[in-house]
Parts: structure tokens; sequence; C-alpha cells
């Protein structure tokens, strides 16, 4: 009898135990507790304590360029090369990704016929040649400008033979056929009623005037800078520019010409290839506050790749005024060269400069810089 009393007791004690750890350990049949709310996630705090930057979406990546490799003409001198000068000088043109080969030419027609040719994909020229290769039929585009380069055409006088404008009658005077030194001429035979038939024109390249001028073989001759000033060294007188006279007397401020340097596209190209246009004009936006902001920089950059001296370079590019824009004032004057090259017979008609001149690519570069529709 004590026997079974003693195991059913240790069975008593052995149940309660087990009921106990149960509960203990949260078994059994109760339910379990609902997960409590949790707060919204917020940043994490960083080794300072406070929250970090929440990472906001990451702008979409730039159009890719269409081609990286290039060829842009110019002249050898301070009025079409220098914006491209200095982006390859500074580095510009890598920046965007560009690998650029600078060609250059004795003039402005030798670009347009490069651009013709296809040897180049865009080119840096007065307006004049770009002009009467679009009348005759070239497929090119104006992108941007260069330079207001008025300033710099001149003309160069013998003073032992012309003192005033009217001496030039019956004399021998040089220019560059088809070039704003053409029209600059003819702007003045206009402005003090010259007798052209009078008047002997050499038509000869640019290279060619100074040596002709020294050897006697022509009395006057009409060019752009450094050309002018190399001629002024070797005995000339400066008697005009397209925004000065210095004939005695009259000496003062006087618009002759208003003659901007243009950035033109062949077609087939720039069609085809819109960022890489972008990116072009981005790298000589560059430029052009290297220019205004650095000029004994921008002197020595020009200087090297022109082989002029960076003084001269200093001096000359203070003449020109270096922009992208496309303004009322550049078509302005580009309507009115054309009417006078179609007057004079170098052109059959007038281009329509509405569609010449696409804005399209330097609007979507720097939209403060195109001021036409």
């Amino acid at each position: 009898m004590s026997k079974n009393r003693t195991s059913h007791s240790s069975l008593l004690i052995l149940f309660v135990a087990l009921t106990l750890l149960l509960a203990a350990c949260g078994g059994g049949n109760k339910p379990a507790a609902a997960p409590s709310p949790q707060p919204s996630a917020s940043p994490a705090p960083t080794a300072e304590g406070t929250p970090a930057a929440t990472i906001e979406p990451s702008e979409p990546p730039a159009p890719a360029l269409e081609t990286t490799s290039l060829s842009i003409g110019s002249a050898r001198d301070t009025q079409l090369s220098p914006l491209i000068v200095i982006a390859l000088e500074e580095g510009y043109f890598k920046e965007e990704g560009l690998e650029v080969k600078l060609e250059l030419f004795p003039a402005g027609p030798d670009v347009t016929a490069a651009l013709g040719s296809k040897s180049i994909q865009l080119g840096s020229s007065g307006d004049i040649p770009p002009i009467i290769a679009k009348a005759s039929g070239l497929p090119i585009t104006i992108i941007a400008q260069q330079a207001d380069i008025s300033g710099v055409q001149t003309l160069v006088v013998n003073p032992d033979k012309i003192k005033t404008p009217s001496d030039l009658n019956g004399k021998k005077v040089a220019y560059v056929p088809g070039t704003v030194s053409e029209a600059f001429f003819l702007r003045i035979v206009e402005k003090y009623g010259l007798d052209a038939k009078s008047i002997e024109p050499f038509k000869i390249g640019p290279t060619e005037l100074v040596p002709a001028f020294q050897a006697g073989n022509i009395d006057a001759f009409a060019i752009w800078q450094p050309v002018a000033l190399n001629g002024v060294k070797n005995g000339g007188v400066a008697l005009l520019t397209g925004r000065e006279s210095h004939v005695p007397g009259e000496e003062g401020p006087q618009q002759l010409i208003n003659s901007y340097s243009i950035l033109v596209g062949h077609n087939d190209f720039v069609d085809k290839h819109p960022e890489t246009v972008k990116a072009v004009l981005r790298a000589l936006n560059k430029s052009v506050a290297f220019i205004k902001s650095n000029p004994d920089g921008a002197s020595a950059h020009i200087g090297k790749t022109l082989g002029q001296e960076a003084a001269d370079i200093k001096t000359l590019i203070a003449l020109n005024q270096y922009a992208l824009d496309l303004t009322p004032e550049l078509v302005g004057a580009l309507e009115s060269i054309s009417k006078f090259l179609l007057d004079n017979e170098k052109i059959k008609e007038v281009p329509d400069f509405k569609t010449f001149i696409n804005s399209t690519y330097l609007k979507a570069v720097a939209s403060e810089l195109v001021t036409i529709p």
C-alpha cells in the first residue's frame, strides 16, 4: 500500500513539472501574439549620429556620340582658328570625348572646298566663302558663329604712292577672290566713288600678297590679319579697316563692312551626328570663355599653332569679338553681304538663311546664345 502511494505521488510531481515547463516555453495551444506594426524606414545614422542623405535617382546618361573622331578645317589666321586651337590645346575636345584633327588651309575658299570633298566634316571660315558655296548648291549648314571679324579687314597701301582713297585710281590693287577681302575692296570703291575701271586688280592668294607688295608689283592690297600686319612691317601703311579710317584728316570710327567668321558643316555629317556636333560646340564655348579670361594664354596657344609671335597675336585677337552666338545682327550681316555679292554677280541668288542656319545644336548646348527664331 505504501509503495503504491509513493508511485502515485511521483507521477503527480512529474506531471506538474512538465506542465510548468511547457508554460515557461510558450508551448501549449495558446495563440501567438500578432507582431507589432513597424515604423517606416528612415535613413541610417552616420558615424556622427546624423541621418545619411537619401539617395537620389541618378540622372539619365548623356546620349552617346555617334563618332568620336573628326576633322575640322580652318584658315591660318586669328579670325577663324583660335577657338578650335584653344579647344585642342586646353583639352576641351578630349573632355567631350572627341579626337579632333585640325586641318589648316590658306583661306576660307579652301575650307569650303574641303567640306565639299568631305575631307573635313566641319569648317571655320569667313562668311563669304560659305555663302558662295551654298548659293552654288553645296549642301552645308551654318552651326554657330566664331567671331565678329569686321575690325581686322585692312587696306594696306604704299605710302609713297597712296595717301587717300582717291589715290587708288589707276593703281594696282590686290585681294583674294571670293573672300571678304574682295568685298572689302569693292566697298571702298563704292564708299569713295572710285573709278573701278582704272584700277588694275590682282586676284592672288593671301601668301602671295606681301611678296608682291615688297617687289613693287602691286601698290595696295586688301586683306585680313595677320597678313595686313606683315604688310605694315614691310613698309606698308594701314589706310582703312572695316571699322576705322586712318585717312589723314578723316581719322576715326566708320563701319565699312560687317564681317563674321562662322562654323559650317556638311549636311551629310551634321544630320547624322547631332550629338557629336553638340560636343564640338560645348568645347568651343569653353574656348570663348578662355580667350576672354586669359588673352595671354590664348595668344601663346594660337601663336604656337600658327607660327606667329604671341605679342602680335594678342594685338590681333583684341580686334575680334569671339562668340558662338546666333543673333539677328549676324543674320542681318549675312543677308547684307549676300545682297552685295548678288549685286556684284558673285552669286546668282541669296541663300535662305532660315534653312541655311540650323540653331538646333547650339540651342541644345547653350540656349541663351540663340536669339534668332
